[in-house]
């Protein structure tokens, strides 16, 4: 499990730095940066439908699609902390190393 810490206060998962769902996938198969990722998981507050947890998680399972980043190995994060950060209108991940 990650330690996680989450800023995307425009998240429905978020409360208290941390993502209220068990586990989270970040994109970004291409990505050389962190600007390239994505939290894959992040929804608007406010979406229709929006299926909302409220218990904060500190450590979760992150599935990772960025296949240049140091800590993805066989599409698992296993970093012992992950920042994830708001990036435009969504989420990125500012632990991003490229290899």
């Amino acid at each position: 499990m990650t330690n996680l810490k989450c800023s995307v206060h425009s998240c429905t998962h978020y409360k208290e730095n941390y993502c209220c769902k068990p586990n989270i996938k970040v994109e970004g198969p291409h990505a050389m940066s962190s600007n390239e990722t994505e939290c894959a998981s992040y929804v608007p507050k406010g979406t229709q439908n929006a299926i909302g947890t409220t218990t904060p998680n500190p450590e979760l399972e992150i599935v990772c699609s960025a296949k240049e980043c140091v800590y993805n190995t066989d599409h698992k994060c296993k970093a012992n902390n992950v920042s994830i950060n708001t990036m435009g209108g969504g989420a990125s991940c500012s632990t991003f190393t490229k290899r």
